[in-house]
């Protein structure tokens, strides 16, 4: 009995079919096994910001991502903290693809701050195969010779990435790009950040700015964006483990070093609406109370308060009292 007939025979009753010859039965959980099995919790290399996996770190050209990942590079090799976030510390491997040994040593010269000289845990290089030429075997037998690996950072995914196939669709393609790194960062509980672009063309969501098709974020366990808006740059940052968040960062040129502001309407609200917020923290929720206390026009407060409702800085109950939005990451 041929495989396909023997699917349609074991839906009519008879007896199933044996599978392919090469082919095993999927392992299968049921849900009253699943509620009594324990999970160890989730493993952060940078809490709250980068989980254990595959994260996705995309921006516009020179906006300074390789800054911020050679500063994350910085703090896990030497258990220092990253936009005032603790890692976990461990072996880190920069490929700094579209760098030479020259540019990183006046980098690290410039945002380095160790008391006790560079940290031999992080280690660069600047030449690596494609992932498709060898490069995901190469990858993977670095991570075999240094057990103590917590991070791989790869600058820029387009420099390793696999040729396109014509017969798959972008989305397919974007998701194969990624799916091998996915595999081994999972395998091997260890971190793997991919630098990527981002298209020239706005997005109300900014995570659909990610240069390429949603198969790069969708193969990705975490993305973040590093963008330029009106009022400043901020960080974006989604995934299956990472609560979605927003924050207002910085860049020092003189450390050349990242900072984290906040929320971006504490950073960069207008003082109407920074007036409004702190009244909000000292107990005041209607927008009678909350204009006295800050001494603004009812107006004012009122029409600034359904904006920030509207944008989601604040959120609305019943009879017009108003109550600053859990920050997700406190």
């Amino acid at each position: 009995m041929k495989w396909a007939e023997g699917l349609k025979a074991a839906a009519n009753g008879v007896a199933a079919c044996p599978l392919p010859d090469g082919v095993t039965m999927p392992a299968t959980i049921s849900a009253q096994e699943l509620e009594t099995k324990d999970f160890p919790p989730i493993s952060w290399v940078v809490e709250g910001l980068i989980p254990e996996g595959l994260t996705l770190l995309a921006g516009k050209p020179k906006i300074g991502k390789s800054w911020l990942a050679l500063q994350i590079g910085l703090a896990v090799s030497t258990s220092g903290e990253v936009l005032g976030r603790r890692t976990t510390q461990g072996t880190v491997l920069y490929a700094a693809l579209e760098d030479n040994p020259r540019r990183l040593k006046s980098r690290m010269s410039k945002s380095c701050r160790c008391a006790s000289g560079w940290p031999r845990e992080l280690i660069f290089a600047t030449e690596w195969p494609r992932l498709d030429a060898g490069g995901l075997e190469a990858t993977e037998a670095w991570i075999g010779q240094h057990p103590n690996t917590r991070l791989v950072i790869i600058d820029t995914l387009a420099t390793v990435r696999p040729a396109s196939n014509s017969r798959d669709s972008l989305y397919q393609s974007d998701y194969q790009a990624l799916r091998g790194l996915h595999d081994l960062a999972n395998r091997h509980g260890v971190g793997i950040v991919v630098i990527h672009h981002v298209r020239k063309a706005e997005a109300e969501d900014r995570f659909d700015t990610v240069s390429g098709s949603t198969g790069l974020t969708g193969a990705a366990d975490a993305t973040l964006v590093l963008s330029n808006t009106s009022d400043g740059k901020v960080l974006y940052g989604r995934g299956r483990d990472l609560a979605e968040f927003e924050s207002a960062v910085e860049f020092d040129q003189e450390t050349c070093r990242w900072s984290d502001l906040g929320r971006p309407c504490d950073a960069y609200g207008s003082a109407t609406r920074k007036a409004i917020r702190e009244a909000l923290t000292a107990g005041k929720n209607s927008p009678k109370d909350i204009a006295e206390h800050c001494g603004l026009d009812y107006d004012l407060c009122a029409k600034t308060l359904q904006r920030m409702a509207e944008g989601g800085e604040v959120l609305k109950g019943g009879r017009d009292n108003y109550r600053l939005t859990p920050d997700p990451l406190p």
